[in-house]
């Protein structure tokens, strides 16, 4: 069963989403933008609006706006957390307990200041996550998109070292998770998941978002669990 989600969305975050992919897919450090009356045309939106989205880019530090030269495309930021873990071997369990008292530790956390610190443009980026995300995508299209929720919400902490735990959490964990993205309840179970998140996000509901992320962790770890006998269950897959 998914869930039906209210998804407040604003006009700038939405313009702010749409710009970091332009910039993310399309420019390099150094490229310019168009000027903000053109990028007001092209996009329909007031210049009140541009500047809002423009400014939630600057405050992530993808562009910069200098006065007599426009808007510039920022470098990427070294990351200020490296961090890898060696990923575990599969019939591993004790390994993969580990793992998982990690996640339960650190991301029900994550998602608490999330729901306090998100932006509108966090708020936009998680939400087209959850657009594109169906039971009937493949297992590696749909544990993208689920690392990238995941990495989403890290971001809407405003913690860059949170970022990198996480990440190197993800990193530990794809072969596990791949496998459960096979099954699809192991899709349906990440989609509902998600749209539990985001709703206590949207609502800035900090205790409701901890919750939400203990729940999916648990649900996660049930999955696992039994994943050789669901597997088995889904033949065609």
């Amino acid at each position: 069963m998914e869930l039906t989600v209210q998804r407040p969305r604003t006009i700038s975050g939405d313009v702010a989403a749409r710009l970091e992919r332009h910039i993310t897919d399309d420019l390099a450090p150094g490229d310019k933008l168009p000027p903000e009356r053109e990028l007001c045309s092209t996009l329909g939106v007031s210049r009140a609006t541009l500047r809002e989205a423009l400014r939630a880019l600057e405050d992530r530090r993808l562009i910069e706006r200098r006065p007599g030269r426009g808007t510039v495309v920022c470098a990427p930021p070294d990351p200020q957390l490296k961090l890898a873990f060696t990923p575990f071997a599969e019939n591993d369990p004790d390994e993969f307990a580990q793992a998982a008292e990690l996640r339960r530790l650190v991301e029900p956390r994550v998602a608490e200041l999330a729901a306090q610190r998100a932006t509108d443009l966090d708020l936009a980026q998680l939400d087209d996550i959850l657009r594109q995300s169906h039971a009937g995508l493949t297992a590696e299209e749909s544990l993208r998109l689920d690392v990238e929720f995941h990495r989403r919400l890290a971001v809407a902490t405003g913690n860059p070292f949170l970022v990198g735990v996480c990440e190197a959490m993800n990193g530990l964990v794809h072969d596990v998770r791949l496998r459960s993205h096979w099954a699809r309840e192991g899709r349906r179970n990440s989609i509902e998941g998600h749209q539990r998140l985001y709703a206590a996000l949207a609502g800035r509901d900090p205790e409701a978002a901890r919750q939400a992320m203990d729940a999916h962790l648990a649900e996660v770890g049930e999955l696992i669990a039994g994943l050789d006998e669901l597997l088995r269950s889904e033949p065609e897959l």
